[in-house]
């Protein structure tokens, strides 16, 4: 019982941050090529604030009559029902309540497969588990502060097998996805990873570009939506995303010699940086494509 709990506590968050990008923090990209052509993709949420948020509506949900105060002067009534006793509290849950306490005083940094903590009951529906096996959940959280960050780690042979994990995702079955999180079908959205092509001998990979239209439309900032925010909103929605970001890194196995994105920052480890605010990306409704070329090692 736990374990499947724990999955579920575990994944519908981080589900949650991926498909309706409901963090309030940034949004981590970090892509590494290795010279053979295999390496590791990882999107990384900072989800500290909307756990604080969930936690807080979480406790609202819980009010009493004790915490309520009657403005007429009269008693509440008297509850002469039996009290509950609280549930048992998913182990998941406790351990991220316990690190996200800023007295707590040791980083946290953990990595669980994603087919390990799968209760049997999805797992026996998943046509290639070998291909989910490459793929990680991460969880991080510095000493003494109420940080989160939630991470998807794939590892990777080849680009073409990246590929097959990311399609895995975005087709997750629906009657997966709605044992995952019940009253949501399908996978995870596309916007999530990056995608791109490289030629290994030619010294290039193309990074796509990303389509956030529809989510632009969704929080009526889109260039093409028909909705006009009111102010109210809009002040909602810069406290929220205001300070957020999209950032990408990406390692090549060779020197990096340049990038088509004027903005990118090069570094001497054959990184190639790239930074976003997260409203003007809604509100452009894309992030756009570039290439970045490298010296192969022989």
């Amino acid at each position: 019982m736990y374990s499947q709990r724990s999955f579920l506590y575990t994944t519908c968050v981080a589900i949650m941050v991926v498909l309706g990008l409901s963090s309030c923090g940034d949004i981590e990209q970090n892509l590494v090529i290795n010279g053979d052509g295999s390496g590791k993709l990882e999107t990384t949420f900072d989800v500290g604030e909307m756990m604080s948020m969930v936690k807080g509506m979480g406790d609202m949900g819980n009010l009493t009559n004790e915490d309520v105060t009657i403005s007429n002067g009269q008693q509440p009534p008297t509850d002469t029902a039996a009290v509950k006793p609280e549930a048992p509290k998913d182990p998941m849950q406790a351990i991220i309540e316990k690190v996200t306490d800023p007295t707590y005083t040791r980083d946290f940094d953990t990595l669980m497969s994603f087919v390990d903590i799968m209760p049997d009951s999805i797992k026996e529906k998943q046509k290639n588990l070998d291909l989910l096996k490459k793929i990680n959940i991460r969880l991080q959280s510095p000493a003494n502060s109420a940080s989160l960050k939630m991470g998807l780690v794939m590892n990777f042979k080849n680009k073409d097998q990246l590929n097959e994990m990311i399609q895995y995702l975005e087709t997750f079955e629906d009657s997966s996805s709605t044992e995952i999180m019940p009253g949501m079908g399908g996978g995870m959205q596309s916007e999530t990873f990056l995608v791109f092509d490289i030629d290994m001998k030619a010294g290039w990979i193309k990074v796509d570009s990303v389509d956030y239209s529809s989510i632009g439309m969704e929080m009526g900032m889109g260039m093409t939506s028909d909705s006009v925010m009111g102010s109210e909103e809009a002040s909602m929605m810069e406290m929220m995303f205001g300070n957020s970001k999209i950032k990408s890194s990406i390692q090549v196995p060779g020197e990096v010699t340049s990038c088509t994105n004027k903005d990118a920052i090069l570094t001497k480890d054959n990184r190639v940086l790239l930074e976003y605010k997260f409203m003007d990306v809604m509100k452009k409704g894309k992030i756009p494509g570039y290439t970045i070329y490298f010296t192969p090692k022989k």
